[in-house]
């Protein structure tokens, strides 16, 4: 073996959502949702087991003449288990595949825990140095306010199409205003949900915390009925018929009426998290998207859809669900997409040959005429590590057939996309991703990229977005709060 030296090369990714922190990412761990070296007592490991781990790459590996570091992100569940997330050597030394190696099969690892309770997932770094024919490993911490101010920047774009000439024609007919922490009473720029409430009222979280703005001030409107200890964080946001807020905090589920907020014992509601909330104006539900399937919330009632009850489930982990006109529940799962008619029957897309097959729904809207546009992620990439994925969007139309747009066949930037809206006032579909910006397409062949380098948006990641009552398009952003109004 070359007696190569190991080279540290620190890089922090712009998704913070995945919170992969290093450049070289490894896609054998469900990423899905995890804090970052988070809790009162943060993830660990036994220290005489890891120890043994240690002394075990020291007897197997040559280290002779070898100087140099690597720091890897090892992703901890609640039950002890590990996985490598990312690392730093971009030289993919054989090293540095053996402490990987040896990571992911170490069995010691201690979850972190928050009020009593241990966390489902957390990330820690870790930095194995060789000096003297010798490696050392050990834990290092993460400043995390540090961290979450690196991102505090533009996020330039990343046109994966090469071929397409984006005009952006429509783009002078908008009006772009920002909000944000140095022009405004915001208190921080990391903006990844938002919800417009039957006032008018936008709410809207920022980094560990959750703002309302109505228009010219941005007041704090966090929850006061638990103490937020050490870590607490709103991961999901909606506004429902009654103009009840909800959201999930750290480990539980909240509702704010106007008057009082509301906690809800996780044995009694069957969830204690959820990755989105999403409100069905039109059946007045509220759907729930969790590891525990779909949780609906109707008129008081809590109920649940999961595998053990519809076969056709792909997986109880659903990350999206929403309802259409024809009252066809459309849900995704981190192993498929599944559709439950009107009659309750399901349709389980794995076992088909359409463009949902491979494919995880992850935001969906439709039209006056009944056509649906649905985000996608696709949970099972044949190349590992591809950034611009089979992905894009899909279009089905009402006669059942699908149409997939993605950098290949269409004027989309970039493959990976985090919400779909359809404009009906200008008969044309809104799209946000976290590496190209806003996209406009009107449903003919005008496709058009707005982002930081052509436009006012501040930045290049828009998380997700939402239209107020006066069809104004606001986008949740890295970089604030924009508001797009027709001029």
């Amino acid at each position: 073996m070359k007696h190569t030296i190991l080279i540290l090369a620190i890089a922090l990714s712009a998704n913070l959502n995945a919170q992969n922190i290093f450049p070289i990412k490894l896609d054998n761990c469900k990423t899905d949702r995890f804090c970052l070296d988070c809790g009162d007592v943060k993830a660990g490991y036994i220290e005489e087991n890891f120890l043994q781990l240690q002394n075990e790459l020291q007897e197997s590996l040559d280290l002779k003449g070898l100087k140099g570091a690597v720091q890897f992100q090892v992703l901890v569940d609640s039950k002890g288990k590990g996985c490598v997330l990312s690392h730093t050597d971009q030289s993919k030394n054989p090293i540095t595949l053996k402490i990987i190696e040896k990571l992911n099969k170490f069995k010691n690892w201690s979850p972190a825990v928050t009020e009593g309770k241990k966390e489902e997932k957390s990330s820690i770094n870790l930095v194995f140095t060789i000096n003297e024919n010798k490696i050392k490993g050990k834990v290092e911490r993460v400043d995390v306010k540090a961290f979450t101010k690196s991102f505090d920047k533009p996020q330039s774009p990343e046109i994966f199409n090469k071929t397409f000439d984006y005009k952006n024609e429509n783009l002078k007919n908008y009006k772009i205003t920002v909000w944000n922490s140095g022009n405004s009473t915001l208190p921080n720029n990391m903006n990844d949900h938002i919800a417009i409430d039957k006032n008018g009222l936008v709410w809207l979280t920022v980094d560990e915390g959750l703002v309302t703005f109505d228009g010219k001030d941005f007041k704090n409107a966090e929850q006061n009925i638990t103490d937020k200890g050490k870590f607490f964080s709103y991961y999901a946001l909606a506004s429902d018929n009654d103009n009840n807020k909800w959201v999930y905090g750290t480990n539980n589920i909240y509702s704010f009426d106007n008057i009082k907020w509301t906690k809800f014992d996780p044995k009694e509601i069957g969830i204690d998290g959820a990755y989105e909330i999403i409100n069905n104006p039109k059946t007045g539900e509220v759907f729930f998207c969790s590891d525990e399937g779909l949780t609906i919330y109707k008129n008081g009632k809590w109920t649940n859809i999961n595998k053990s009850k519809v076969k056709e489930f792909p997986s109880d982990r659903v990350t999206f669900a929403k309802r259409d006109s024809k009252n066809r529940i459309w849900i995704g799962t981190f192993s498929g997409t599944v559709m439950i008619d009107e009659n309750g029957k399901a349709t389980n897309f794995e076992n088909t040959s359409s463009v949902l097959k491979g494919k995880c729904i992850t935001s969906m809207d439709e039209d006056e005429n009944g056509n649906l546009y649905f985000t996608l992620y696709e949970f099972n990439p044949k190349e590992k590590g591809q950034v611009n994925k089979n992905e894009g969007i899909a279009i089905r139309n009402t006669d059942g057939t699908f149409k997939q747009y993605t950098t290949e066949n269409s004027g989309m930037p970039f493959n990976h996309t985090n919400c779909i809206l359809y404009d009906k006032a200008e008969k044309v579909v809104w799209i946000s991703t976290d590496r190209a910006g806003l996209i406009r397409y009107d449903l003919k062949d005008g496709w058009e990229n707005y982002h930081n380098q052509n436009s006012d948006i501040p930045t290049s990641y828009i998380s997700t977005m939402t239209f107020d009552e006066k069809g104004n398009l606001y986008l949740a952003t890295r970089q604030g709060l924009v508001k797009i109004e027709k001029k």
